[in-house]
């Protein structure tokens, strides 16, 4: 995966492999479950096999299939992953991100507390607005003042 370039990047290209690898697992196991419930999966020949201790699963087509899958989708993210374009992207993704500035814990708190209490005014207000309207509205339409 790191023929070029290899020590250039590799936090934001190891990050973007387990991404695209978690990516790969939760559609493989989806596929497990989609095929769990067709019935061409259900045959005799995929009935005696047994569980697969640590995992807990049971080993028959769909699984199979998800398990082939998985591989020929690793493989290929795989090389997708090492074109020189593609590594050339995230080296500079990484560049890019230590040129950020990021805000300390006392900078980050006061602006998440200054924007909860603006919500919390604004939510105020438009609860106010709301029920100042429907009385004003109600009255209007329904008591005939």
């Amino acid at each position: 995966m790191y023929r070029y370039k290899p020590e250039e990047g590799r936090n934001s290209r190891q990050a973007t492999f387990w991404l695209g690898e978690g990516m790969i697992v939760f559609g493989c196991y989806s596929l497990r479950g989609t095929l769990n419930r067709w019935e061409g999966m259900r045959s005799e020949m995929f009935e005696n096999f047994s569980q697969i201790p640590v995992l807990g699963v049971t080993l028959n087509g769909s699984m199979m299939v998800a398990v082939v899958v998985f591989f020929l989708a690793s493989v290929s993210f795989t090389r997708f992953l090492a074109t020189k374009k593609n590594a050339d992207h995230l080296i500079e993704v990484e560049d890019e991100m230590k040129k950020v500035t990021w805000p300390s814990f006392r900078e980050a708190s006061n602006s998440s507390i200054i924007v909860v209490a603006c919500v919390l005014l604004l939510m105020g207000f438009l609860a106010f607005s709301d029920w100042a309207l429907g009385s004003i509205f109600r009255a209007v339409l329904w008591e005939k003042i």
